[in-house]
């Protein structure tokens, strides 16, 4: 019989396969929280987590296919590809830079904040690129949220792809406000528009520029 392998552990969940070859992200219990309270943050976070993965996919943005939501489990599609962290070079940064800008639009078009925009959490298979781990994610209209997104994006790329920061950076954003659709028919609801998220960007850079001092 074949036993689930163990991918990874991290502070909040462990991703194994299972024996069909399925991913599966298992929250982990927190001993320091009352039991109760524990079952409930990690029961809630599961669910909401499966949602913005569907979401995400009505978005037409590609993540993961879910298997099944059980308690603290999320079972799906193990993405055989590569993370983009380990991809991004010189060569392909047009093309990729071009993928992330043009997801991350439909993303916050659909109101869906990811939380932790970096390129581990991006992988490339067949050509097309995947969105994962939305365990920080969340959902949200306001501008400020998208804004904070793309942030933490930029400075994601700025320590681990130095070489080809700037490059990447501009072709980015150039594809996220040519992406971002503000009155998404798909949801039939209008959200904040791109030029508002990227206005809300350069104040919060500017924010940032100033505690450095």
């Amino acid at each position: 019989m074949v036993k689930d392998i163990l991918l990874a552990r991290g502070a909040e969940a462990i991703l194994y396969l299972d024996e069909e070859g399925n991913l599966v992200k298992e929250r982990i219990k927190k001993g320091y929280r009352i039991p109760q309270l524990d079952e409930r943050l990690r029961a809630r976070r599961t669910r909401l987590e499966s949602t913005l993965l569907r979401e995400a996919r009505r978005a037409d943005v590609l993540t993961p296919q879910i298997r099944e939501v059980e308690g603290y489990k999320i079972k799906m599609e193990f993405l055989d590809g590569h993370h983009v962290r380990g991809l991004l070079n010189e060569e392909n940064c047009e093309e990729i830079a071009e993928k992330i800008g043009s997801t991350v639009a439909k993303l916050h078009a659909a109101d869906i904040i990811h939380g932790d925009l970096t390129t581990s959490n991006m992988i490339i298979r067949n050509g097309e690129l995947y969105i994962i781990d939305f365990g920080l994610g969340f959902q949200s209209k306001k501008a400020e949220d998208k804004a904070v997104d793309l942030y933490l994006l930029y400075h994601a790329l700025e320590s681990t792809h130095w070489q080809v920061f700037q490059k990447a950076w501009k072709i980015i954003l150039k594809a996220y406000t040519k992406n971002y659709d503000w009155s998404n028919p798909t949801f039939g609801r209008q959200t904040s528009s791109s030029g508002k998220v990227i206005k809300t960007l350069a104040q919060i850079e500017k924010r940032g520029r100033y505690k450095e001092r």
